[in-house]
């Protein structure tokens, strides 16, 4: 289900590749690929430079699943066609999916058309599998793992950058003031321990990612 905050968050290229846990050479090709589709462009000091919302840090997150299962571009980009054009040509068809694999297919089910399950990957034929739920929620939940209960990301808070959860501290700053040798505390006497150590912690599992 989507909530009201879907599609709020900015991001640009770089921070969107960052939150969504990606390296920034896959995203490149993703977005070269077609896969990955800018909300707008903006202008940025002297440049325009593509910008992306929070459904796409949660697209990113999808497209990594299927390429984790030895999917291929091509193959992901005719799925979410596919749904998209079940979906009376709704690119953000796929959030209202339920979506599943098999082996070598890429299985989806809209809940307006339960009775016709889609072989996306294959194009728009019927088929009698069905697979993958709570699609939204799952990718969601990537973003910020439940390990790390004091973060959250909001795309009404701060443009969807990862925050100190119930505050507007973003969790690279809480890195930076520790890295620059100051307590964080000191540089935001809201936060306590627990929150720090999580802000810091979600940063390094970042990096690793």
């Amino acid at each position: 289900m989507v909530t009201g905050l879907f599609g709020k968050g900015l991001y640009s290229p770089k921070v969107a590749a960052r939150v969504a846990q990606i390296r920034y050479q896959n995203f490149q090709a993703w977005a070269k690929a077609n896969l990955i589709h800018p909300a707008f462009q903006a202008s940025i000091t002297t440049k325009s430079e593509n910008v992306y919302s929070y459904y796409d840090l949660l697209l990113i997150r999808l497209i990594k699943r299927l390429r984790d299962k030895h999917f291929k571009a091509k193959q992901i980009k005719v799925a979410l066609d596919t749904i998209a054009m079940m979906s009376g040509n709704d690119p953000h068809g796929w959030t209202r999916a339920t979506i599943l694999i098999d082996a070598n297919m890429i299985v989806a089910v809209l809940p307006e058309k339960r009775d016709w399950p889609i072989a996306a990957s294959k194009g728009p034929q019927k088929i009698e599998v069905i697979f993958f739920p709570e699609l939204m929620q799952e990718l969601e939940r990537e973003l910020v793992p439940n390990q790390f209960r004091y973060v959250e990301i909001n795309p009404e808070v701060l443009g969807g950058a990862p925050v100190v959860k119930g505050t507007r501290i973003p969790t690279n700053l809480v890195r930076l003031v520790r890295e620059g040798g100051q307590d964080p505390k000191e540089a935001y006497p809201e936060l306590n321990d627990l929150q720090v150590k999580d802000a810091i912690a979600y940063e390094e599992f970042l990096v690793a990612a």
